[in-house]
């Protein structure tokens, strides 16, 4: 018995380390003590950015437990470098269709669910380490069911033609 686990980890290991597409230039992952994520603890993503030229498509990953008891996730989030504010907004995240059935992928009870941060690629005006943030905006206090989120980044192609 142990020895099929060992085969079904290390295929994970050998299967997780080939990638469909392109590695993302960052990439970190905040842990939610417990699964309980209070309202006040807010998650903070600290992103230098060297390239100014360069639009970034911006990812989140959020990891739950297959008892979350809703479906999607609402948030405030934001960007801010030295000089205050980039980018502050609202968003809904899609954790289940509207049938009840979980999004992404997991097993053992728990979900990762892919999102967009926006529909379109963010570009940063200067040379700075940026700060992302995020705090859940749901009625739950502590929001239960919430593994982890990770924030990621990616460099993207220019479109031909474009500068």
């Amino acid at each position: 018995m142990h020895s099929i686990l060992r085969y079904f980890a290390f295929a994970a290991v050998v299967l997780g380390g080939v990638s469909c597409g392109p590695s993302p230039e960052f990439i970190v992952v905040r842990e939610i003590d417990g699964e309980a994520w209070s309202r006040d603890s807010m998650l903070v993503f600290e992103v230098p950015v060297s390239d100014t030229s360069a639009t970034y498509r911006v990812e989140v990953d959020v990891r739950h437990a297959g008892d979350y008891a809703y479906r999607n996730l609402y948030v405030g989030r934001d960007v801010l470098n030295a000089g205050g504010t980039v980018y502050h907004d609202t968003a809904e995240f899609q954790l289940a269709s509207p049938e009840g059935t979980w999004l992404g992928d997991g097993i053992a009870g728990l979900k990762t669910v892919t999102l967009a941060y926006r529909s379109e690629g963010l570009r940063f005006p200067k040379a700075e380490t940026y700060r992302f943030r995020m705090q859940h905006l749901m009625r739950d206090e502590p929001l239960h069911g919430i593994h982890s989120v990770a924030l990621k980044l990616y460099r993207t192609e220019p479109e031909h033609g474009q500068d």
